[in-house]
């Protein structure tokens, strides 16, 4: 799986230097997800009736014992679908399977409940808008997977609900699970799921959700060069957590702007640079997991899917023609090899401001983020080697 970085591009235009280097880089992320990652999780993690552990214990070890957020599921259906439709690996029945377990144990007929006990007992029946940007999701992507009706039917039936829920002050209801105080983080997930339905169907009813939280980024979250998380009902910045900013969702934010503006037209390029150049001023590529508005660091910690994030955001402002972006997703993503990713296809999910590993578990929600970055990193990349 290791792979030899070539050292002389003779004639080659930094163009096509930045595009050798990073195909390199993404080549060997390909070869780790697909010979390491993928088959570890499914052997190790996903039960018999689909559905999966919440995480491993540090040894590897499943633990069967602890209870499960139930949006992992669905992130795992995302994950082995989206694996699958890049012509990685077969994980079609991994996918279907978890993505069945999801809403014959999880739908209530109004909402995706929130957590289940490890012997298939709902423990927390209540109602988070997070879950169900994932449950839209995984929707989208089983639909691009196999082009089945019912998996469209389902996304249909769930915006259905959503657009019941929806907030007089824009957005929609946060849900039971945390009322208030209003945050971006879900909404920003939906938009994740409505880009991905528009991509997987072609109908421009399908971005309805889509252009919704743009306007809520555009007159809510973007606060300078800064992304906005807690809100009052009215969504003026929170009294107490308005300062509070996650660089990990700013790398979102300037990855779906991207997404957004290929769907539509748009041109949110002033924000992603803005976003861009603030997320990773004097941070070497690193970014922590919690900062105020005024950059001083709150967290110094740092999560793995946060650095998956980052890199999301440096293919996508490669695509911008940033200098030195695609250098440094492929320098971030050689650096996770040996200290987030790991030979036998687990992660190290947090580590201190030293890089040692702090993390108590495994959790498996991570391939979500790891799988989607690895297929970015590829097709920005242009493709295998």
């Amino acid at each position: 799986m290791e792979m030899t970085r070539p050292d002389n591009f003779i004639g080659a235009s930094p163009v096509q230097l930045s595009r050798a280097v990073l195909a390199h880089s993404a080549a060997r992320l390909r070869a780790w997800t697909v010979d390491a990652a993928l088959p570890f999780w499914v052997d190790h993690a996903q039960l018999d009736d689909g559905s999966w552990v919440e995480h491993l214990r540090l040894d590897g070890i499943p633990d069967h014992s602890a209870e499960r957020r139930w949006r992992i599921v669905a992130r795992q259906a995302v994950a082995y679908a989206q694996a699958t439709q890049a012509g990685w690996w077969d994980g079609t029945s991994v996918a279907r399977r978890s993505f069945e377990a999801y809403w014959s144990q999880g739908w209530t007929g109004d909402h995706v409940v929130h957590r289940i006990l490890p012997d298939g007992t709902i423990s927390d029946p209540r109602s988070d808008l997070y879950d169900q940007a994932f449950g839209l999701l995984a929707c989208a992507r089983l639909f691009a997977l196999t082009g089945e009706a019912g998996y469209r039917y389902k996304a249909a039936e769930l915006i259905a609900r959503l657009d019941a829920s929806k907030h007089p002050s824009g957005g929609w209801r946060e849900g039971t699970v945390k009322p208030f105080p209003r945050r971006q983080n879900p909404h920003m997930h939906l938009l994740e799921a409505s880009l991905a339905l528009h991509q997987a169907t072609g109908q421009a009813d399908d971005l309805a959700i889509a252009h919704e939280v743009i306007g809520l980024f555009e007159r809510h979250f973007l606060r300078g060069d800064t992304i906005g998380e807690i809100f009052n009902e009215d969504w003026s910045p929170h009294p107490e957590h308005g300062d509070c900013v996650e660089p990990g969702h700013a790398a979102e934010w300037i990855w779906l702007l991207s997404e957004y503006d290929k769907a539509t037209g748009a041109d949110h390029s002033a924000a992603q640079y803005a976003l861009y150049e603030r997320a990773f001023r004097n941070r070497l590529g690193i970014l922590f997991d919690i900062e105020c508005r005024s950059g001083d660091i709150t967290r110094q910690t740092t999560r793995a899917w946060v650095q998956t994030e980052a890199i999301k955001a440096h293919l996508a402002m490669a695509e911008r023609g940033a200098p030195g972006a695609a250098e440094m997703a492929a320098s971030t993503i050689d650096a996770m090899f040996g200290t987030i990713l790991q030979p036998d296809g687990t992660w190290v999910d947090q580590q201190n401001a030293c890089g040692a590993p702090i993390a108590t578990t495994i959790p498996v929600s991570t391939m979500y983020h790891i799988v989607g970055m690895a297929v970015e990193a590829e097709r920005v990349s242009g493709g295998r080697l």
